[in-house]
């Protein structure tokens, strides 16, 4: 049986279309924070940053970065860095289109990437980039770990866990404050539904559109709040351990997910 998984949200404010300056300023405070671990902050299995953590929600073409741009590359140095998975979302220029890709990236698994499926149309996101058609799930440490992004928080059959296919569900936004408050009834919905861990990760700060104000939340597949929190220079991390054995207690004690409707996308 898979061991406990540690996972860190990073909660952070984005400077505007700067890709640079937003992991330069990542990598300062990763620093700080790793250097607490043991003293109280959790030692990170997955490490998550928000929707366009480096660009901010841009709809800007010359801002996309080629399939192995800078961002990605940063990443990947996290990773091998510190050992553990990193996930976050990037505007990725690719064969004449460009994607809104969520990488989740490992020394375990190599580069695996969700390109996002609903395009939030009231910002023109679907005019500007091109949707994805795969769900997509990772086998990381012995956890089946599913990327949505955003906007796909609000369209469940999307995020429907046949027959427990994932574990974990992560989910990195760039959700506004004006809409904030929808976010904890969906995310909890989300995993209380499908049986499985939730983990919710926002920015905060403002761009040129919107101003962000959080709320990134990790639930356990009956619906709890999980997680811990540490503040160091305006960027927030949650941090939970999730239980492998008592999410497989729960779906065999409680196996709701046996009644469910069958289907296929």
């Amino acid at each position: 049986m898979p061991s406990d998984l540690n996972i860190v949200l990073c909660q952070m404010p984005v400077v505007w279309e700067s890709a640079e300056e937003n992991c330069r300023r990542l990598s300062s405070v990763l620093e700080r924070y790793f250097s607490d671990c043991g003293t109280g902050a959790a030692v990170p299995d997955v490490l998550v940053f928000p929707e366009f953590f480096s660009t901010g929600f841009t709809m800007n073409r010359e801002a996309a970065q080629g399939g192995d741009g800078f961002t990605l590359g940063w990443m990947k140095e996290i990773s091998q860095k510190y050992g553990a998975a990193v996930v976050g979302s990037v505007a990725v220029s690719e064969d004449g289109k460009i994607f809104n890709r969520c990488y989740f990236v490992s020394q375990e698994t190599g580069v695996k990437h969700y390109d996002k499926r609903h395009l939030f149309r009231m910002g023109e996101e679907n005019e500007i980039y091109s949707a994805g058609s795969e769900r997509v799930i990772v086998e990381y440490k012995g956890w089946n770990i599913a990327l949505n992004v955003c906007y796909d928080l609000r369209f469940p059959v999307w995020s429907r866990n046949a027959g427990n296919g994932y574990d974990l569900m992560i989910i990195v936004a760039s959700w506004p404050s004006s809409r904030i408050r929808v976010t904890e009834p969906l995310v909890k919905a989300r995993a209380i539904e499908n049986m499985s861990y939730f983990a919710f990760v926002n920015r905060t700060g403002e761009d040129p559109s919107n101003s962000y104000s959080g709320g990134s939340m990790i639930v356990s597949p009956k619906g709890d709040d999980m997680a811990s929190q540490r503040h160091i220079d305006g960027f927030d991390f949650y941090y939970a351990s999730l239980s492998y054995s008592s999410m497989k207690a729960f779906r065999e004690k409680f196996p709701a997910w046996m009644d469910g409707d069958k289907f296929e996308i």
